[in-house]
């Protein structure tokens, strides 16, 4: 069984596609994992997993794996139930993000469960593309299928880099 790609409506906005997903499984697993994940089709991960959560998880060989199946690969370490440490980055990221969406190619951004960090990345490339905050929530929230992100300083936190923005 592979980890759950969530896929976001999001076609009136680009017509690349974007996904959030749970973190890979590991260790002989990866392989497979990235393997099922280009065969939907991804052109591109966003993993927002930190360096201890990789080791713990088995996963530290996931960019190399992504790299051996075509799929581009980003890494932008956020700590679990926290925030990122620059809203300037990370909005950077997630408009790189959103041109690869732009021109086509399909984007899957991931942490550890798929709710929390994975959720703010996914709000924000929503948002750079031109949704605002409520409905870019509402989007990630409707194909995960429960409430995002894991923590209400999470979703402040964004809501407020979005309007402060230059």
């Amino acid at each position: 069984m592979h980890s759950d790609i969530y896929w976001v409506d999001a076609g009136d906005l680009f017509p690349g596609r974007l996904a959030t997903s749970p973190r890979p499984r590991g260790g002989d697993w990866l392989e497979d994992e990235v393997a099922a994940w280009r065969r939907a089709g991804v052109d591109h991960v966003a993993s927002l997993l930190t360096p201890p959560e990789l080791r713990e998880l088995d996963i530290e060989a996931e960019a190399e794996e992504c790299g051996r199946h075509g799929i581009s690969f980003t890494s932008v370490p956020v700590e679990d139930r926290d925030v990122p440490t620059s809203a300037r980055a990370f909005l950077e990221v997630a408009d790189r993000l959103q041109a690869e969406l732009q021109a086509g190619r399909s984007v899957l951004v991931h942490c550890r469960q798929g709710i929390g960090r994975a959720s703010l990345l996914a709000v924000a490339i929503l948002a750079q593309a031109g949704a605002d905050g409520a409905d870019a929530f509402a989007r990630v929230e409707a194909a995960r299928g429960r409430p995002v992100p894991d923590t209400e300083t999470q979703r402040e936190w964004l809501l407020t880099a979005l309007a402060t923005r230059p």
